[in-house]
């Protein structure tokens, strides 16, 4: 394993942004995609990915510092690497790249690996038994845990209202791709956050997928908690004569009943036809009117609503 640090061009004193920062510029750099048929651009590839694994995990990376290479072994326990260096007399210096120089405890470590565990233990604390076949890191079957990997998507509001299955390309630490089939439930609020179990990074057990939901803004609809509110336009006549009114709904279209002068934006509350939610109450929908009133050259609408308005003055009331 080449030092990660040396890999992604950074010091061992970097900083998690600035590793980040090299990680992309790398990966954009050998991706198999910019350098069809480049073996030497894939492993380059492969090899910045690895590192990143390690350096972009900050557990890893601090097992890393302290055990160097050793700390990949599968199976690693840091708990019992420090107890049988503690017993061996600590650390030599760490050389640069992962190890140690001078008494290195890990110096011996194929035969360490070799010898029984249980020999191990009389040699180091004066006898005990340990079974199921563990080695000095743990049982050699156990494996680490996959990276958590993080990334968002993009819905409109009605799907994050309706609920909707969205495609979600995720790339592997090697490079390669895969398609997933992630379902946003009904009522996903606007960065929500959905947990993929082991659709992350690889390990024993698979990490997870961590996507935030970014729901769009809508032209003619919000959203407050379980709550929506939407304008819709009706002509000057059904607003003035009143009566039933068509009007759409996340679950389908429902018949308003406006009554006779009804006014531009007054507000009508439909029940139950808001955000549904699993395990809470349905939000409303708040229906606010838009009166559209004629475009068209009308002389003689022109003098009936004279007629009508009489003296009224809607800005009696002056807020100055």
């Amino acid at each position: 394993m080449n030092d990660p640090y040396r890999t992604l061009g950074v010091p061992s004193s970097a900083d998690e942004k600035d590793i980040k920062k090299a990680f992309r510029k790398l990966t954009q750099q050998y991706h198999p995609d910019k350098n069809p048929g480049d073996a030497g651009a894939e492993s380059k590839f492969k090899d910045v990915s690895q590192a990143y694994e390690i350096l972009g995990d900050s557990d890893r990376r601090s097992h890393w510092d302290e055990f160097g290479e050793i700390s990949l072994s599968q199976g690693f326990d840091p708990a019992r690497a420090r107890a049988y260096t503690r017993a061996r007399g600590g650390f030599g210096a760490r050389r640069p790249g992962g190890g140690f120089g001078g008494g290195s405890p890990f110096s011996d470590l194929s035969g360490a690996r070799e010898a029984s565990f249980d020999d191990l233990l009389s040699k180091l604390f004066g006898g005990g038994t340990v079974s199921g076949g563990a080695d000095l890191f743990g049982n050699m079957n156990e494996r680490r845990k996959g990276r958590d990997l993080e990334g968002g998507i993009s819905v409109s509001l009605p799907d994050s209202i309706a609920g909707v299955t969205v495609p979600v390309r995720v790339t592997n630490g090697d490079g390669s791709a895969r398609t997933l089939d992630v379902k946003v439930p009904m009522g996903m609020p606007d960065q929500g956050k959905l947990r993929l179990r082991g659709q992350g990074g690889p390990g024993s057990p698979a990490g997870d997928l961590l996507l935030t939901v970014q729901v769009k803004a809508h032209p003619q609809v919000s959203r407050e908690g379980a709550q929506l509110k939407a304008t819709v336009p009706v002509t000057a006549y059904e607003a003035y004569a009143g009566g039933p009114v068509e009007v759409p709904t996340p679950w389908g279209a429902v018949t308003l009943k406006l009554p006779e002068r009804s006014q531009n934006r007054q507000t009508f509350r439909l029940r139950g036809k808001g955000v549904h939610q699993r395990g809470k109450p349905d939000g409303d929908l708040l229906i606010t009117l838009d009166v559209r009133l004629p475009t068209q050259d009308d002389d003689a609408l022109k003098e009936h609503l004279l007629r009508l308005q009489g003296d009224d003055n809607p800005r009696t009331d002056d807020p100055w």
